[in-house]
């Protein structure tokens, strides 16, 4: 450059940037050279230039010769040769070698401008650029005629396709195309004939001369009505998206496959609660065939879980937390209940945002009847029915705790059966089993509801009683659970025997006590009632 009185800088004459590129060329045998068009990408060197036995830089751009973090002073120094003839910048190229880049526009000669790469070791420099894997341009262009045969093909799409211009032209395109996109191309091809001038997209697999295929987007635009008529197809390579697609494509179809072949339902939903994907075993573990939203696909669910599941959703949907719950359905049609256990999972965006999530249902029904049978089995005493010994004093220590600060108090019935021993031994423990088990349902029976009965062991039973005022209630409702029992049984060889009973009563009152104590004062009692032999009801001093 060359700057005027003013201090600024004008541009190159003709004259200069022809002396500038011949000194370039003479003064540095081992340069590699390359001819740059308008758009900056590399072309065929033109017709006419001696290009004095230097070797031709491949590539597509200069940007493809250096590392990325030299693009920016690459670019900056083709905009000043544009603007002012020629222009230099030092690189590091893309195999780590130091080197200038030097650019001059010499299109008033030419038609391009040239690129001129000067390393301080020529040797290295040749080597290592003529063996690096060139960077085929991403876009190009050819002509057809009306008949979509090819006319002309520019130096970018040789370089894409791999045919030389010459074996191109005169080529019918559909030709090139795969057969799989030939109805889609004619189809393309015929809307974009009906309009002048018009334009029409296709996205279609394109012949390569190594006999691959290169997925291109083609936009043919009608300029057949221009005097030099013909049809412009801007071709652009898409085969990375294509690939990145296509691999989506199976992830996708390896994620569905795999989860038909899991045992658990698995449901993705979007962050408005929409389902994305459900597998079968969703459906038939919820009796729910593919909905749109999830509050739909689990609508099976019983109502009382049903809260919970939808705030565990909208909590997911929301602030991406995750969560873990169990819950009971019913199908359509089923009057049993499913247990399940659900797994919500979030998911979230690029930037971390929730972005809806994955719930895994499990039937865990199998499970919960055996956890629910081993806790039966750890409360409830097998023959009766009735809570055993631990479930009883449990239920008791409840119930003392909740009534210390109420207005009502805590009794204890302690019955033992008069005669259970002799029962057993004329007639057998089974007759004796019989006769307890009838003990126990005549006791429920006469019961209030928030009465507990329990049996300690042999003939003796304790029915705690919740809520009552004072004594005098708690001897009433004793009276009243001896005398149902003293109804006739026939357990007995089908003759009706009546069974007498001992009882004892405590009751707590507002005094704090603890349910040994408690069970300890009735027992005291009861073996009073025993002891005289009365069938009394004998209330215990506590």
């Amino acid at each position: 450059m060359v700057e005027d009185g003013g201090g600024a800088p004008s541009p190159l004459s003709e004259a200069t940037r022809d002396t500038v590129l011949s000194s370039l060329l003479q003064k540095h045998p081992e340069a590699l050279i390359s001819a740059i068009n308008a758009e900056g990408l590399f072309v065929e060197l033109p017709a006419g230039f001696d290009r004095q036995g230097h070797q031709v830089a491949g590539g597509v751009s200069a940007l493809s010769l250096v590392v990325h973090e030299e693009r920016t002073p690459v670019i900056e120094a083709w905009h000043i040769a544009v603007r002012d003839g020629a222009s230099s910048v030092p690189v590091v190229l893309a195999n780590g070698v130091p080197a200038r880049y030097h650019f001059v526009d010499a299109r008033h000669r030419y038609g391009v401008l040239f690129g001129v790469i000067v390393a301080q070791d020529g040797a290295q420099l040749e080597a290592t650029l003529v063996e690096r894997e060139p960077v085929l341009p991403k876009t190009g262009r050819i002509d057809k005629d009306g008949l979509a045969v090819i006319c002309h093909a520019d130096h970018r799409i040789c370089l894409m396709l791999g045919f030389d211009a010459d074996e191109l032209v005169g080529t019918r395109s559909l030709d090139l195309i795969h057969p799989d996109d030939q109805d889609r191309a004619i189809d393309a091809w015929m809307e974009m004939l009906a309009a002048p001038g018009g334009t029409t997209r296709l996205r279609a697999r394109h012949l390569r001369k190594d006999g691959s295929w290169l997925w291109l987007e083609l936009t043919n635009t009608n300029r057949l009505d221009e005097t030099e008529a013909r049809v412009v197809t801007e071709m652009m390579d898409i085969s990375d998206e294509m690939d990145a697609l296509e691999a989506l494509r199976r992830r996708e179809q390896l994620l569905g496959r795999l989860t038909e072949a899991l045992p658990s339902g698995v449901l993705h939903f979007d962050a408005d609660l929409r389902v994305v994907h459900s597998n079968g075993r969703l459906h038939e573990l919820l009796g729910v065939p593919r909905t749109a939203t999830v509050h739909d696909q689990l609508s099976t669910v019983v109502d009382a879980d049903g809260v919970a599941l939808d705030d565990a959703l909208r909590a997911v949907a929301a602030s991406g937390r995750d969560t873990d719950l169990d819950i009971a359905l019913r199908r359509p049609g089923d009057h049993q209940v499913r247990h399940c256990s659900i797994a919500i999972r979030a998911l979230s965006d690029a930037e971390g945002a929730p972005d809806g999530g994955v719930l895994c249902v499990e039937d865990v029904t199998e499970a919960w009847r055996l956890r629910a049978e081993l806790e039966r089995r750890a409360t409830i005493d097998e023959l009766t029915g009735c809570l055993n010994r631990p479930a009883i004093l449990s239920a008791l220590e409840v119930h003392l705790a909740s009534s210390s600060s109420a207005s009502t108090g805590t009794a204890v019935v302690f019955l033992d059966l008069d005669g259970f021993k002799e029962v057993n031994d004329t007639f057998g423990h089974q007759v004796g089993d019989q006769l307890l088990a009838g003990t126990a349902g005549r006791l429920r029976g006469a019961m209030r509801s928030d009465d507990v009965v329990g049996r300690l062991g042999g003939d003796e039973f304790v029915v705690v009683l919740p809520k009552v005022v004072d004594e005098q209630e708690a001897l009433e409702i004793a009276h009243r659970l001896q005398a149902t029992l003293a109804q006739p049984v026939d357990v007995i060889g089908g003759v009706p025997t009546v069974i007498r009973s001992s009882v004892g009563v405590a009751w707590s009152g507002s005094d704090t006590m603890d349910a040994d104590t408690l069970i300890a004062a009735a027992d005291r009692a009861m073996y009073e009632s025993k002891r005289t032999g009365t069938a009394a009801v004998v209330l215990a001093a506590v």
